[in-house]
């Protein structure tokens, strides 16, 4: 069989789609990418519905402006930490494409984890190998085939329904999610629909769709010719090594290790021909490394006619500059991320004057002679434990004749509560006399939880009438 090197096995001769089913394989790289794809399915599927510290361990609450990673609680004040967080997953994937290629798309990316080790496995348990399917799908709809392809959607179903709930209990809240999931659908009816809507996304992404969001649509492919150079790893065919391969060889020229077997082209699962060299559509999977290393092996010839190598067959090297400049990146965001987190104060707290006027008198006795200026603090316990806070003014105005009333203080706050604390400062009209109506102190809060103590202020401005 003859490829045409300009189109896609994935398509006819008229453009229309070939659905792809890929053959397995078994090899090196086959055994190594079952416990990568494992260990991910774990990440992506159960990490949402744990909890460190009493926190979930990665959560992205947009609506309530929550955000947990790995234990540690941030909020909307902590926005600017998401550059360090989204400059390093970025400058970290430039990297690993520099040096190792698309090692992302074949090995972690969530489009191949769920597709190879979940919706493949399920076709192979419910309708046979590759050549079985194969055969299945050109065959007219008996009751054998709409048994095995009915079992085949109902297992589709139920595996995309639990991927959608927990994708989505990544922003809403495992616990809220569990809740939700316990009551009628009438009762949430926004979350229902978004499941639903997710559920229905990922079925027809992962049993349907498939190979053409790589080929089609992920920009990855598009761009990553911006990010490798000659000494980036990549899966290859060994040209000088292969060729000329069977049948293509002229009389009495000697041939080349391939075999022409096309074993490498029924595993790819982009339908790709890597014997044409890097093409956009290769996820670097190491499929047909597999596929060919098998057939090398049979045919008594040395393994790694399609290797894993750098693409000028050079030994790998990270001294160059585009990998040290993705390195040199990394180091300063994830530098500045943990001095970021490590600096990072045990509470935060934000001084708002009360709502109404800026001032008024209060009663004493027959005069008016005493002052009362109103504020509001939004308190936030940014700490793991309990923590009890003290709210005081600047010492001086105290003296001076100030007094501070508060409701509660010192305040109690669990892990992560925030609360709204609202005080008042009384002083003698007199201390406004020579001041323009304003005095500038001091407030200041002491956080107490075990023998840690913190301590922070912020400018207190009174006001009161001009012109004493």
């Amino acid at each position: 069989m003859t490829l045409d090197p300009n189109l896609l096995t994935s398509v006819d001769a008229n453009g229309d789609r070939i659905g792809i089913i890929p053959a397995e394989v078994k090899g090196f790289y086959k055994r190594h990418r079952t416990w990568v794809h494992a260990v991910l399915l774990v990440i992506f599927l159960v990490l949402p519905w744990t909890t460190i510290r009493g926190v979930q361990t990665i959560l992205i609450n947009i609506p309530d402006r929550e955000f947990s990673f790995f234990g540690i609680l941030f909020h909307a004040h902590d926005t600017p930490l998401l550059f360090f967080i989204l400059g390093t997953l970025l400058f970290g994937l430039f990297f690993v494409t520099a040096v190792w290629g698309r090692v992302w798309c074949g090995w972690a990316c969530p489009q191949t984890v769920f597709i190879e080790a979940v919706f493949r496995r399920i076709e192979i348990w419910t309708e046979g190998n590759y050549i079985e399917r194969r055969k299945l799908r050109d065959e007219p709809w008996t009751f054998s085939k709409i048994r095995k392809t009915g079992l085949k959607w109902i297992l589709f179903i139920t595996a995309s329904s639990f991927i959608a709930h927990s994708l989505i209990a990544y922003f809403a809240g495992a616990k809220d999610l569990v809740h939700m999931m316990e009551q009628p659908p009438g009762e949430n009816w926004t979350y229902f629909l978004l499941v639903s809507i997710v559920t229905g996304i990922v079925l027809f992404d992962f049993a349907w769709f498939r190979e053409q969001f790589c080929v089609i649509m992920c920009p990855y492919g598009r761009f990553q010719s911006l990010l490798i150079g000659r000494k980036t790893m990549a899966v290859i065919y060994d040209t000088k090594r292969g060729e000329p391969r069977r049948g293509r060889n002229k009389q009495g020229e000697p041939q080349g290790d391939c075999v022409s077997c096309n074993r490498c082209v029924n595993a790819c699962p982009t339908g790709i021909d890597i014997r044409h060299g890097l093409q956009m559509e290769c996820i670097a999977c190491t499929a047909c490394i597999d596929a060919c290393d098998e057939i090398m092996e049979k045919v008594n010839k040395p393994k790694g006619l399609i290797r894993y190598d750098a693409l000028d067959f050079t030994k790998i090297s990270l001294l160059r500059p585009r990998p040290l400049v993705y390195m040199t990146a990394l180091i300063i965001l994830i530098s500045g991320l943990s001095y970021a987190i490590a600096t990072r104060e045990p509470f935060h707290w934000t001084l708002l004057r009360g709502q109404g006027l800026p001032y008024s008198y209060i009663q004493n006795g027959d005069t008016k002679d005493i002052l009362q200026n109103q504020f509001k603090i939004h308190i936030q316990n940014q700490e793991r434990v309990q923590t009890v806070y003290k709210l005081s003014i600047d010492p001086k105005i105290v003296e001076a004749g100030a007094v501070l009333t508060i409701g509660e203080n010192p305040l109690s706050l669990q892990a992560h509560e925030d609360h709204e604390w609202y005080f008042f400062v009384r002083l003698p009209e007199s201390m406004f006399k020579g001041t323009r109506g304003q005095i500038k102190t001091k407030v200041h809060i002491e956080s107490q939880h075990g023998e840690k103590t913190s301590h922070s202020e912020k400018e207190l401005i009174l006001m009161g009438p001009q012109g004493l």
